[in-house]
C-alpha cells in the first residue's frame, strides 16, 4: 500500500470512528476503496466536514459530493449560483441587447440562454419577466444538474477523472499551507 492509500485509510478510520463505528473493518475498506480517486487533502476536507454537519455517518456518494464541492470552490471551476448567472444575463441583455453577442463566463450560462434564445430573451416584455427568468432559472438548474451527471458517468466509464483540477487544487491547498 502506497502513503496516499495509507493516509486515505486513517481518514476514513477517523471517521467512522467519529460516528461511533470503527469496528467496521470491511465497510472502511469500501470507503477507501471507492473514495480512491479523492485526493487525500480533499478526502480529509470533506470528511471534516461531514463531521461538522452531520448527525450520522455520510455515505460515500455523499462524501463524492461533498469533495467535488470543495475542489470546486478551492479551484473555482465550480458553476455559479443562479443568483449570479441571473446578474451576468441581466448585464449582458443591458451592454449586449439583442445586437450583439453576449459573453459569459460558464458555459452553463451561455446554454441556458442559448437554449431560450437570446433574441426571444431580449425581446421579453418587462410584465413577462418573473415568468421567464423562472423559466430560464430552470433550464439552468437543469443543465448544471446535467453536468454533474455527465461528469460522474463519465469518471465511472473511465473516461474523466472525478475531481476536475485536480493538479491545481493541490497547489491551492499546498499554498495554503504555506500560509499557515
Amino acid at each position: 500500500m502506497n502513503s496516499e492509500t495509507e493516509r486515505k485509510g486513517k481518514i476514513i478510520t477517523m471517521l467512522f470512528t467519529a460516528y461511533g463505528q470503527a469496528g467496521e473493518a470491511e465497510r472502511m475498506a469500501m470507503y477507501v476503496k471507492k473514495l480512491k480517486d479523492i485526493p487525500a487533502d480533499i478526502l480529509d476536507k470533506a470528511c471534516d466536514k461531514a463531521v461538522m454537519e452531520s448527525r450520522y455517518l455520510p455515505s460515500i456518494a455523499e462524501l463524492i459530493q461533498s469533495a467535488q464541492s470543495i475542489a470546486e470552490q478551492i479551484s473555482g471551476t465550480g458553476s455559479p449560483s443562479w443568483e449570479e448567472a441571473w446578474k451576468q444575463i441581466e448585464k449582458e441583455m443591458r451592454n449586449t441587447f439583442v445586437y450583439g453577442k453576449p459573453q459569459f463566463t460558464h458555459k452553463e450560462i451561455a446554454d441556458a440562454v442559448n437554449a431560450f434564445g437570446w433574441e426571444e430573451l431580449c425581446s421579453v416584455l418587462t410584465k413577462d419577466l418573473p415568468i421567464v427568468r423562472a423559466q430560464l432559472r430552470d433550464m439552468y438548474k437543469s443543465i448544471c444538474e446535467r453536468k454533474k451527471t455527465q461528469r460522474m458517468n463519465s469518471y465511472i466509464l473511465g473516461e474523466a477523472v472525478l475531481i476536475e483540477s485536480e493538479n491545481k487544487v493541490r497547489l491551492m491547498l499546498n499554498e495554503r499551507r504555506k500560509q499557515d
